[in-house]
């Protein structure tokens, strides 16, 4: 028997509005992982870059005069390490001799201790972090300032080394929470700017 209905209504077209409903929020994603690699894995290339880095950095930091040959082998893994970390090119060149030239600055104690907030404005940099987040080098240059009042010889030298390393490793924690926030507010804002889909305006 004919169907006297005709045929089915054909299934309505997913909408904009279904697509991506008011209120729903996107992941944020560190911004390096978005660009295109030329050579190995995103993963691979963070984890072999930072362990150089640090194994480089404390390399140097650890050279005496009887232990020169750690500074030559820091002098090689640490601008290796950010040869290696997934960024820009330009932005990698850039830290590479600065960082290198301020760490072996390290080498003459707490005087010096300041030369860390060199290191991490290099990581944040590298990082691709928003330049609000530049705000934590205040933390370790305040450290910096307070540290010789404590430090006064050569042998404590380990003291500045193990305090300045928690608040570099702290402040780029911070760095990524603001990075997350200030990435979270500006798609707050795009929202807001957006017509409403439904054609009348925006509270």
């Amino acid at each position: 028997m004919p169907d006297l209905d005709g045929p089915p209504a054909p299934a309505p077209a997913p909408s904009a509005l279904d697509a991506e409903a008011p209120g729903t929020t996107r992941a944020w994603r560190e911004p390096s992982r978005s660009l295109d690699l030329h050579w190995g894995t995103y993963r691979t290339r963070w984890t072999a870059g930072l362990a150089m880095i640090v194994v480089g950095t404390a390399c140097v930091l650890v050279t005496t005069a009887y232990s020169l040959p750690f500074l030559l082998v820091g002098s090689i893994l640490q601008p290796a390490g950010w040869a290696v970390m997934p960024s820009t090119i330009g932005r990698r060149v850039a830290v590479v001799v600065p960082v290198l030239g301020f760490t072996w600055l390290m080498l003459g104690g707490a005087g010096f201790a300041w030369c860390y907030a060199v290191v991490l404005a290099a990581w944040l940099l590298v990082r691709l972090r928003p330049l609000p987040a530049f705000a934590v080098l205040v933390l370790p240059i305040a450290a910096s300032l307070i540290l010789p009042l404590f430090v006064t010889t050569y042998a404590q030298g380990w003291i500045t080394i193990l305090t300045m390393s928690v608040v570099v490793v702290a402040s780029a924690w911070l760095a990524r929470a603001g990075a997350i926030a200030v990435d979270s507010w500006q798609a707050v804002r795009t929202l807001r700017n957006q017509p409403d889909r439904l054609g009348g305006p925006r509270p």
